[in-house]
């Protein structure tokens, strides 16, 4: 048996890999953020010229020149601190690799491998967690919406820090989950991962709270907890260090700059109702199901503790740290996991217990794939809008109002699977609007 699920599993991954690497190097164009290039350009210089050197819009740098490639300007600066170091030399070092040792031979081609590479690990994560708390079923469930959702798969190919810090955050819970083994190793470990997700981006802080608050609440050891808390803070030394070395003053202007950003309220509206890839709206169903599946999970607080502390401390953070508005789609990255965790659990229960959840996934998800893939290629009159609404609902007001207990379960994985097709379709036909 474990064998046969390991092979789907395998399956699965191959098959996001696919969704991924099908026109990577092509959507999002060139351009639609140059936030690639940012890290791309951070990881290259610290390691040919042992100098961060990047493209910023901030005012505070005091070595500044002109550079454009390809038609796209970049206000070259140095030394640069808008970002952590962590993710650019990821990518600089495959960069380098691949013989893009200039800014002008960096080529998109080349560094989408590296996010692609990371979403895959993040995948696999999202399973073993998923599966270890809640079984086979939640965890393969939650890979398929994380590997098909439009929303979700495709920035997962694009070179951004958020992509390296979801799975170190991941990695981060799948070791406190040995938390039976309260040993110095494990406690390191965990210092490590938040660390690095530290160094990864200034947002990765929230690694380190979610671990101290889940250590809280389960009393873990004094000495677990303080050598945990030594470890992060040698990271955290050690990210002062760097920004002091290459310039002091500097460095706390850009820090003290990105802390005084706009915020405000409206972000939290912004980020519920306004899906974004990279930088245009794409009104993916899965993106509204999984932030619902999020607050239908307080109800089930204590089950899906983990789940939730991790969500909501990394949400609660980018609440009031985001600018308001803007193309602000991949903050959400390191989100999706645990949209896709909430979502899969509250559907299986859904179809165990016969309770009602599953009329969710009917409401955002199916009605999302009839305006995608029916509305925009057939176009939709009122009568064919709601003849296709009876089709997704009359089989389970039937199943529910006769209690047709295995019918209901039997419909809700035909629906199921079969909205991961149609997502899977939509992800591979998927065009970035210029």
């Amino acid at each position: 048996m474990k064998f046969k699920q390991w092979a789907i599993i395998g399956l699965v991954l191959l098959f996001g890999i696919f969704l991924k690497i099908h026109n990577y190097d092509i959507y999002p164009q060139r351009g639609a953020t140059s936030d690639e290039y940012t890290y791309s350009f951070l990881g290259v210089s610290l390691l040919t010229k042992g100098i961060p050197i990047s493209w910023s819009h901030f005012s505070g740098y005091k070595n500044r020149e002109d550079l454009s490639i390809k038609g796209i300007y970049f206000p070259i600066v140095w030394p640069y601190f808008d970002h952590p170091p962590l993710n650019g030399l990821v990518v600089g070092w495959w960069s380098l690799l691949w013989g893009g040792n200039t800014f002008e031979t960096i080529q998109l081609s080349v560094i989408r491998i590296v996010p692609i590479v990371l979403s895959t690990v993040s995948s696999l994560l999202i399973y073993l967690i998923a599966r270890r708390r809640y079984g086979f079923q939640v965890g393969l469930w939650a890979l398929l919406i994380y590997t098909t959702s439009t929303v979700m798969a495709i920035q997962g190919r694009v070179v951004l820090a958020e992509n390296l810090l979801t799975p170190l955050l991941l990695s981060a819970i799948y070791l406190y989950d040995q938390k039976k083994r309260q040993t110095p190793m494990v406690a390191i470990a965990l210092g490590i991962v938040s660390g690095l997700s530290l160094w990864t981006k200034e947002v990765g802080i929230s690694v380190f709270l979610m671990l101290l608050a889940l250590m809280i609440m389960d009393r873990t050891r004094i000495w677990h907890m303080a050598t945990f808390i030594f470890v992060v803070m040698l990271f955290i030394l050690g990210y002062v260090t760097y920004g002091m070395y290459y310039n002091s003053g500097i460095f706390w202007n850009i820090v003290t700059t990105q802390a005084t950003r706009e915020v405000g309220p409206k972000t939290l509206i912004y980020l519920l109702t306004t899906p974004i890839i990279i930088n245009k709206i794409y009104y993916d169903g899965w993106y509204f199901l999984g932030f619902l599946s999020l607050f239908a999970g307080l109800l089930q607080a204590e089950r899906l503790k983990v789940i939730l502390v991790a969500a909501f401390t990394y949400f609660l953070l980018l609440l009031v740290l985001l600018t308001v508005g803007g193309e602000i789609g991949w903050y959400l990255i390191p989100l999706f996991p645990f949209m896709a965790i909430a979502t899969s659990l509250l559907l299986v229960d859904s179809l165990k217990t016969d309770n009602w959840y599953v009329f969710a996934l009917l409401l955002f998800v199916g009605f999302y794939l009839i305006e995608q893939i029916y509305q925009k290629n057939f176009g939709l009159t009122v009568g064919q809008f709601r003849l296709l609404t009876g089709v997704l609902f009359a089989p389970f007001i039937w199943a529910t109002l006769l209690k047709k207990k295995n019918a209901f379960q039997d419909l809700g994985s035909l629906y199921f699977y079969s909205f991961i097709a149609g997502s899977a379709y939509l992800t591979y036909m998927y065009v970035h609007p210029a």
